[in-house]
């Protein structure tokens, strides 16, 4: 009968030093994305201002610029444990697998367990060892996580420098010398005089004296430069760039569920088991054997008088069945 370990009570327990870190063992959760980095974020850059590149017209001065928009961090590799920074928390370990004790005894006189005509005993280990254990741990673990992003392409158109001629806003007054000049004559013959191919609007004196012809009443022409210059930005396009992985290192706390085993000393309580049992003889169940010993019961009460008067362990005291397997004695 395969024996079922219900309870490790552990007196005086000292584990060996043959704990170590499997292969195979996970973090219990999942690290978050650190933001992007310097690097990150200069090769999401690098990205947008080859894509406002391609729009570039040659010859044209029209200045193009590809700005980053965040998507959101995506894991694509990890946690993967870096070997030797596991730190393990002696306090979690428990056994785990198969147990074999280093030696086992039974506690106590056989007892009862409902209408079975076998006797059962709490079977004990002086000490033994787990094939395997669990604990939980820390370590440290890389991790990458995948930067979506795309890019808001936005043109400044350029305006070249711009030469503006105000023309003059007035009129020519005349002046009467006192000669009797005609006025319409005097005002047509300023505003036919030129400077450079165009109106001059001023004053306009006859040669050697000092009374002016007529007189302009009004804005005089002037020159206006506006300077070169680029338009403010303005959005063409939104193009999704590829993503970029980032790396990253954490210290996380993980689980071992098949870890190695190791060994243990003091009293350990292993469980019920039988230890006293009456076999049929040839397979017939109305003939009954002999009692027989079993899993390390030394004691002298394998009989029927003890089988009469033994205590209940558990199960229904009236199932007392038919018993015909029960030896007479």
């Amino acid at each position: 009968m395969r024996n079922l370990i219900l309870v490790i009570a552990i007196c005086g327990t000292a584990l060996s030093p043959i704990l170590s870190a499997p292969v195979l063992a996970t973090p219990i959760n999942n690290p978050s994305a650190n933001p992007a980095d310097s690097d990150t974020l200069a090769a999401m850059q690098d990205q947008c201002d080859l894509i406002a590149a391609s729009y570039e017209v040659p010859g044209s001065q029209n200045i193009w610029s590809g700005a980053v928009v965040f998507g959101s961090p995506t894991l694509t590799s990890g946690p993967s444990e870096v070997s030797g920074s596991r730190v393990i928390d002696e306090d979690t370990v428990e056994g785990a697998g198969t147990f074999t004790p280093a030696g086992v005894y039974i506690d106590g006189d056989p007892y009862r367990v409902g209408g079975s005509v076998n006797m059962f005993g709490f079977q004990r280990a002086t000490g033994g060892s787990w094939s395997a254990s669990t604990y939980n741990y820390d370590a440290n673990f890389d991790t990458t996580f995948s930067w979506s992003f795309s890019c808001d392409v936005s043109e400044e158109v350029y305006v070249p420098e711009q030469i503006i001629e105000v023309r003059a806003q007035g009129q020519y007054v005349f002046n009467d010398d006192g000669k009797g000049s005609d006025e319409d004559a005097i005002r047509a013959n300023c505003e036919q005089y030129t400077d450079n191919g165009q109106p001059w609007w001023g004053t306009l004196y006859r040669p050697n004296e000092q009374t002016p012809r007529c007189i302009f009443d009004g804005t005089p022409a002037y020159t206006d430069i506006i300077p070169a210059y680029w338009e403010a930005p303005v959005f063409r396009a939104s193009v999704t760039g590829t993503p970029v992985n980032q790396d990253q290192n954490d210290n996380l706390r993980g689980y071992e569920a098949n870890g190695s085993g190791f060994s243990i000393g003091g009293d350990v309580v292993i469980g019920q088991v039988v230890v006293c049992i009456s076999p049929a003889t040839n397979g017939n169940r109305g003939n009954p054997g002999a009692w027989r010993t079993q899993n390390g019961y030394t004691g002298e009460l394998c009989n029927t008088a003890h089988f009469n008067v033994a205590e209940w362990g558990a199960g229904s005291t009236t199932s007392n069945g038919t018993y015909i397997s029960v030896p007479p004695q």
